[in-house]
């Protein structure tokens, strides 16, 4: 007679694991929904790859040509639109303070004048620096679009001196730039942002759910259970209680990448399945370290806690807003524990730069490293289970 076949532990720890997310499935649907919301709460707040019409103002003491030229010119550019002229640089000052406008420019007198004779007027920036991008964004375009009407006024005046055409340029542009945006030509800053600040958001709800699902095996003493349900095999049922949520998250992580890269049309040199070999990738590292955490803390409360600031940390040290290179060597190092950093790298690789496997691998490699937290671990709580049932 043939021999009955007893179930694999691996598969009788999943069907635990559906059984409980079916008993309790808030848990799961409120982050899903979480980071369902974040999706699309930062996809529509970036709508437009970058801010447009950011209000400035002109602080005028002329009153010349060369004031109404540069008004048309700020207004005829996406980026800013002029929404005040003031007649004095304290009207503005409290306007910027008020947070009506992100910067503005002052024109002295006699700025026209000084042109037509050749020689070079001084005129002030100012940005609200208080608010990084817009204030950057609003001074970038000042500063353009001044440099833009001097030159014009200036070929106009060697046009009626009888120069050609040839020798204004040789004049006005010596030297001819010929600048080229890699793979975000339009400079939209989804790409650069939320290609690594939705992951980071995903990474913060993987932990978590982790720590909490393992840690209330013990807060609730079902822990003998589960390791019962394994046959005694500790990296079973680690296994089986983490793999319904690997597959999870790393279904919610592509089709997260099937939004960037379809419906929103983000660059991507290189192959889809490298970014969905990344996506389970780093997913199955966070929850290892996440493991980790929950074997080092005994209390789920602290591990929840440590988990939270260990993957908020990882937006800081993943590089993408600092660079790690211009940190110190200490924190250089650090930086190594953090999937995020790793991941953002390789995304770099394959999306931005299409660069080939021999080029991404290794970025991704300390992802795997951080995987093997999981058997250590694993190690970790099996004695301490040994411990609780000789002690008991």
């Amino acid at each position: 007679m043939p021999q009955d076949r007893h179930p694999h532990p691996l598969a009788l720890v999943i069907h635990r694991e559906l059984m409980r997310i079916k008993r309790h499935p808030l848990y799961l649907a409120f982050l899903t929904a979480g980071v369902v919301f974040s999706y699309i709460f930062f996809i529509t707040l970036m709508k437009e790859g970058q801010p447009e019409r950011l209000p400035i103002a002109i602080v005028d003491h002329d009153g010349s040509y060369l004031s109404r030229r540069l008004c048309h010119e700020l207004n005829a550019t996406e980026g800013v639109e002029v929404t005040a002229v003031y007649n004095s640089h304290a009207e503005a000052r409290h306007a910027m303070q008020r947070q009506d406008i992100y910067g503005f420019i002052e024109i002295p007198e006699g700025a026209y004048a000084d042109l037509l004779a050749f020689k070079a007027p001084h005129m002030a920036l100012y940005a609200n620096n208080a608010y990084l991008l817009p204030g950057q964004l609003s001074y970038k375009t000042l500063a353009t679009i001044c440099r833009l009407a001097s030159g014009a006024v200036h070929c106009e005046i060697l046009r009626k001196k009888g120069m050609d055409e040839e020798e204004i340029m040789a004049m006005v542009q010596p030297i001819v730039l010929d600048a080229h945006t890699i793979s975000n030509p339009m400079a939209n800053y989804q790409p650069y942002v939320l290609t690594t600040v939705l992951p980071g958001i995903v990474g913060l709800m993987v932990a978590i759910l982790t720590i909490y699902i393992v840690g209330e095996e013990q807060k609730r003493t079902t822990a003998r259970e589960w390791l019962k349900c394994a046959r005694g095999n500790m990296a079973a049922a680690l296994a089986g209680k983490l793999l319904p949520y690997t597959f999870w998250f790393s279904l919610l992580g592509i089709l997260g990448n099937i939004v960037f890269f379809g419906s929103q049309h983000y660059t991507l040199q290189g192959s889809f399945m490298s970014l969905v070999l990344l996506t389970v990738v780093y997913i199955a590292s966070l929850q290892a370290v996440a493991v980790l955490i929950t074997a080092l803390i005994n209390d789920m409360h602290m591990a929840v806690c440590v988990g939270a600031i260990y993957t908020t940390l990882a937006f800081t040290m993943s590089g993408f807003s600092y660079p790690v290179t211009s940190m110190p060597p200490a924190l250089q190092a650090f930086s190594f524990i953090f999937p995020l950093r790793h991941h953002y790298l390789t995304y770099v690789d394959i999306a931005l730069y299409g660069a080939p496997a021999s080029q991404w691998l290794p970025h991704m490699l300390p992802m795997v490293a951080l995987c093997a937290t999981f058997f250590i671990a694993g190690l970790i709580m099996n004695r301490q289970m040994v411990r609780y049932e000789t002690t008991k």
